[in-house]
């Protein structure tokens, strides 16, 4: 099913039980398919989603460490000094 923009925003709640009902809906901006409502998709099984090459596993475990820097002035000089140029 298509909605116009206009039509969505005036029936938003219809619509996204509509949705979360398992339909599918697409939006149309001037005519023109701009994005597509419809329920909430299951678990990503992401063995099978390495395998299709969508999804590429990570190469390193965990973050790194953050290094932190000492700063001669706070966020509101910094602030202050952007909003001035």
């Amino acid at each position: 099913m298509d909605v116009a923009v206009r039509e969505l925003k005036a029936k938003l709640s219809a619509y996204l039980e509509r949705a979360a009902a398992g339909e599918m809906i697409t939006v149309t901006d001037r005519g023109r398919p701009i994005a597509t409502l419809g329920p909430l998709l299951g678990d990503v099984d992401l063995t099978s989603a390495v395998d299709a090459k969508w999804v590429t596993p990570a190469t390193r475990r965990g973050l790194q460490p953050v290094r932190r820097h000492a700063s001669t002035v706070t966020v509101s000089q910094t602030i202050t000094e952007d909003r001035a140029e």
